[in-house]
């Protein structure tokens, strides 16, 4: 899972990253689940199939 979340007048700059990707492992997925996003986020999902 590949996260990214800022405040929403969050900038980027030559010094300062305020918007930077996360990568974690969501390790929990089934045929049905959730998964409470972030706030001002896109979030990607690599689901492997079985």
């Amino acid at each position: 899972m590949t996260t990214l979340a800022a405040a929403p007048d969050a900038v980027n700059s030559e010094t300062s990253t305020a918007v930077a990707p996360r990568t974690s492992t969501f390790a929990q997925v089934a045929d049905k689940f959730s998964y409470t996003f972030p706030a001002n986020s896109i979030t990607f999902l690599r689901i492997k199939q079985r």
